[in-house]
Formats: structure tokens, C-alpha cells, sequence
């Protein structure tokens, strides 16, 4: 009986052990549908860590979004954010479409288009981290992402033409009461630009001492430091993007450009020559009697061994 008890007790732990590993979703997350402004907002408002908020249709602001000490993730389906110049009311000096602030705030933007912003169209500000995949941004008055003290992860992020005069793409810089926490660009899939210019830019004020750059083991695309300013490589190390020099005194954080280094290419190997070999010479000689004895008597010891094995198998 203790037996079986001790294997019904093993059995209920492997079965509750396969529940938990193969149920889905084993959280409290919840999927938030949205379909205007104010719906956004009152998801954002109400919205647990870990919640995804999911767009059903394009929506256009008449203010900027604000997002602190939440981690969300707004999915886009394939839709739109955007504003339009009437009744557009920025919140102080802020004209960002979504802006995720301060330490301990994620936002993670997917399947996205964000477009025609008074300013940007995201920014990560003093300390927030702000995740890209599979986002498009364009038309943005600055530029389209401002990583303004805080941290921005590139998975998918397709720019077109940002700025309302040259372009303008992920800007990196620092502002007024944005404390202690580093710029930080972290490189972890893919990035593309229709434009050349400024793809990544460099804020030219007294603010911005310092910034830093990462990239993941598997990043398709990598950001480097080279001298004053940072690059954007393929995966064959060929520069695809390169950012403005910076001119005052800052320190750039990260790993350094080093150019492809041509391998001079090995003569080519002048054969040996070839060894006449000389053929095989077959033996004719006929075997004679003894030679064949041994053989006959070989086979008949090997098969009397047998014989006695399988003998002694018998009598047990």
C-alpha cells in the first residue's frame, strides 16, 4: 500500500508538472483591444504589468501619449499612430506621439507605424527603455526616434524620411532633467533606411557627455564606434549608415569599428611530381600440399571448438 501511495503522489506531481509547462499564456496578462484616442489612453491608464494592448484600426491623436512605471506592449496589427496640425495640444514642450519616461518604465512598440509627429514619433526619456520590432516610422517634424537619457532596443525598424528639413532618424541626447541615466542604443535584429543622412544623429549640446552603444550576439546589423561618431554595419562588416561627428568632448561607449583586412591569397601550389609506381607483381606461385594442410587443419580445430561449446550447453 505505501508502494502504491508513494507512486500516485509521483504521478500527480508529473502530471500537475506537464499543466503548467504546456499551458499557454500562464500569467494574468490581459489583451487589451483599441480603437481611437481615448480608448488608447484609458488602456495605457488601466493596464497591468505585462498587458498588450492591441490596435484595431488607425488612430490619430489630438495630444501626446505619456507612459511611466508601466511595462506594456502596444501591438499594432499592422496599423497606424498619427496626429494632425489642428487641435494638436503637446504636453508642455513635449511633441512626441508616445513618450515612455523614467526608470522602471517598458514600452515595447511591435507591428507599428508611427508617423507625422509635431517632434518624434517615440522617445525613451531619463531612464525608460523603449523596445522596436517591427515598427516604420516617418513624416515626424524632428526626427523619429529620440533616445533622449534613456534606452532604445532596435529588433525590427524600418525609418523612411524624418525631419522637417534634413533628415533625421534615431537621435541621441540628453535634455534638461533627465538625471543620471546614459543614452544607450542597443542593436538586436535589423534596422533599414530609404535615406542616407542622419540615420543615427548625434545631439550637438553641452548635456550630452556621454552615451553608449551595445549590440546582441544576434543582431543582424551592428552599431560601432568609430572615432567621433558610430556606424551601422551589415553582416559582412560593410557600412551601411554612419552618423555626424560629434565635436565637443563626449565619450562614446562600445565596441570599435575595425575594417575588413583583405587575406592575400595563398600561390597556388606547385604539384609534385608524380611517382611512377611499380605495379603490383601477382604471385603465381602454385601453394603446395603443406600450405593447403595447414588450412584444411585450421578450419576442422575452429569447427571441433564449436562442437565442444555447444556440447557443454547440452549436459547444463
Amino acid at each position: 500500500m505505501k508502494n502504491l501511495s508513494l507512486k500516485r503522489i509521483i504521478l500527480s506531481f508529473l502530471v500537475l508538472s506537464v499543466v503548467l509547462i504546456f499551458t499557454p499564456n500562464f500569467s494574468h496578462a490581459a489583451n487589451i483591444q483599441v480603437n481611437n484616442q481615448d480608448s488608447l489612453l484609458s488602456a495605457i491608464e488601466s493596464a497591468a504589468s505585462g498587458d498588450i494592448i492591441e490596435l484595431t484600426e488607425d488612430i490619430v491623436l489630438i495630444k501626446p501619449v505619456g507612459i511611466t512605471e508601466k511595462n506594456v506592449i502596444i501591438d499594432g496589427k499592422g496599423h497606424s499612430i498619427s496626429r494632425v496640425d489642428t487641435n494638436w495640444t503637446p504636453n508642455g514642450s513635449d511633441g512626441s506621439l508616445i513618450t515612455a519616461g523614467g526608470i522602471g518604465t517598458k514600452l515595447t512598440l511591435k507591428n507599428l507605424t508611427l508617423k507625422n509627429a509635431q517632434k518624434y514619433g517615440v522617445q525613451s526619456y531619463n531612464g525608460a527603455y523603449v523596445v522596436l520590432d517591427n515598427v516604420t516610422l516617418e513624416n515626424n517634424g524632428y526626427g523619429a526616434v529620440l533616445v533622449n537619457a534613456g534606452t532604445v532596443e532596435v529588433k525590427s525598424l524600418f525609418l523612411k524620411k524624418n525631419g522637417q528639413y534634413g533628415n533625421n532618424g534615431i537621435e541621441i541626447g540628453k535634455g534638461n532633467a533627465t538625471g543620471d541615466s546614459t543614452p544607450t542604443l542597443i542593436m538586436n535584429g535589423t534596422i533599414s533606411s530609404t535615406e542616407k543622412e542622419n540615420v543615427i544623429y548625434i545631439a550637438q549640446n553641452d548635456k550630452l557627455t556621454k552615451f553608449e552603444v551595445k549590440n546582441t550576439d544576434a543582431s543582424t546589423n551592428k552599431i560601432l564606434v568609430e572615432g567621433k561618431k558610430v556606424v551601422i554595419t551589415d553582416q559582412n562588416n560593410n557600412i551601411l549608415y554612419q552618423s555626424n561627428e560629434y565635436t565637443g568632448n563626449i565619450e562614446i561607449m562600445g565596441e570599435e569599428y575595425k575594417e575588413n583586412v583583405k587575406v592575400p591569397e595563398e600561390p597556388t601550389p606547385v604539384p609534385e611530381p608524380t611517382v611512377t609506381q611499380k605495379p603490383q607483381i601477382k604471385d603465381e606461385t602454385p601453394k603446395t600440399g603443406t600450405e593447403n594442410l595447414l588450412q584444411i587443419s585450421t578450419l576442422v580445430f575452429i569447427i571441433s571448438v564449436l562442437l565442444l561449446v555447444v556440447l557443454k550447453r547440452k549436459e547444463f
